[in-house]
């Protein structure tokens, strides 16, 4: 399954008004740049997917060139659907295999991106893309596309050297330009990408230099973007839930968890995107207790991608880190504390009830009481090979 691009067309109402709303966003980016940076000169460049759009299960359809070619009632039609599902299954887990391939081969170090970029200044990095995202209606997909090769970018430096600060503005808006064009934004009518990046700068940065900036950017990344994200593995897991009721609150708290996780980049990039995003969704099934099917499900699922350990002690592993993760962020033992609190705020008026009342700590609880006892019968195995081998080294035994 190639990544799903969803609600691509920027928000309701005309262009301009959500433009207007962008500029007092901008101001904070500008706040904690430098005032007048000489872009052209920095170090870096000398040697050189408020209100997310909630994923609507039950009205999927394509767009562009396949709805063109397909047509739209057909795509919109059950049958049609059903039809379309059985012909592409057999290709399903090759492409899923292949996508996470990809995944790991580029995975950015995570000490490499906290070396060249501090996690509180990450945090509000990440903050201003959501918000100014969210201000023209685009899809959420895109904020973790540009988080991912923001730090994919910072972790070409090895952990050698920070970031240059005064270059951070005109690098985001380069990141952002590329993901335009890699999430088919260019082909929009009269180069909307274009006026939506001048307004991020207040006509302050020229479009050639975020051209000539993007152009470095991509040769230190080697010409490779448009990888797939943790959020795109976890819309491929979840596409077969379309029929569930309480679907839609699964999704949404595990997209929440995952955001969570995109501000730390130990959690972020210490596991495989493809099952930190089933993790993720593990989590979420836990914590608002879906039912024991669902779980065996997503196990199955990722038995398709391979890991050095089992996959399902991979999968626990992911649930209870992000469980742990949300547990800090709650009790306010993280250094963007405040954005957690922003992250909770969009949620509730996503899913249409209180994140904060939901128990993480409740989930982890079970789940490690779920693993206690294979661990204690390990360790009594253990105990009784120990006690029979030194049965038989002892003459008077």
């Amino acid at each position: 399954m190639s990544p799903a691009r969803f609600n691509r067309s920027v928000g309701r109402g005309p262009m301009e008004s959500k433009l207007r709303q962008l500029d007092n966003s901008t101001d904070r980016l500008r706040s904690w740049t430098a005032p007048n940076p000489l872009f052209s000169r920095c170090a870096f460049l000398k040697g050189v997917e408020g209100m997310v759009h909630s994923i609507d299960q039950q009205n999927y359809k394509f767009e562009g060139t396949w709805g063109e070619l397909l047509g739209e009632a057909k795509s919109n039609s059950p049958d049609y659907a059903e039809a379309l599902e059985a012909t592409m299954a057999e290709s399903v887990d090759t492409v899923l295999r292949a996508q996470y391939d990809l995944s790991e081969r580029e995975r950015p170090r995570p000490h490499h991106v906290v070396k060249a970029l501090s996690i509180r200044q990450r945090a509000d990095l990440i903050l201003w893309i959501q918000q100014a995202f969210s201000t023209l209606g685009l899809d959420e997909s895109m904020v973790h596309g540009v988080a991912l090769n923001i730090d994919r970018l910072v972790a070409t430096y090895g952990g050698e050297e920070q970031l240059p600060q005064g270059c951070l503005q005109v690098i985001l808006l380069a990141v952002v330009c590329t993901e335009f064009k890699t999430d088919g934004f260019s082909d929009h009518p009269d180069k909307e990408w274009k006026q939506i990046l001048l307004h991020m700068t207040r006509g302050q940065v020229p479009m050639l230099q975020i051209l000539r900036v993007e152009r470095d950017i991509l040769g230190r990344l080697r010409y490779v973007v448009g990888l797939p994200t943790p959020l795109t593995f976890l819309r491929s897991l979840t596409a077969h839930l379309c029929h569930e009721e309480q679907a839609g609150y699964w999704i949404s708290l595990a997209t929440f968890i995952l955001e969570l996780a995109m501000l730390e980049p130990e959690v972020q990039h210490g596991f495989p995107h493809a099952f930190l995003a089933a993790g993720a969704l593990a989590a979420s099934l836990r914590v608002l207790d879906a039912p024991e099917r669902t779980r065996q499900e997503l196990l199955d699922d990722v038995m398709i991608w391979p890991a050095e350990e089992s996959s399902e002690e991979l999968l626990v592993r992911c649930e209870e880190e992000l469980l742990q993760l949300w547990i800090r962020c709650k009790d306010g033992l993280v250094e963007y504390h405040h954005v957690f609190r922003l992250l909770e705020a969009k949620f509730r008026y996503q899913s249409k009830f209180e994140v904060s009342h939901l128990s993480p700590a409740g989930a982890l609880k079970v789940l490690r009481e779920e693993r206690e006892p294979e661990d204690f019968r390990d360790l009594a195995l253990l105990r009784f090979g120990i006690a029979g081998s030194l049965r038989q080294c002892d003459p008077v035994a």
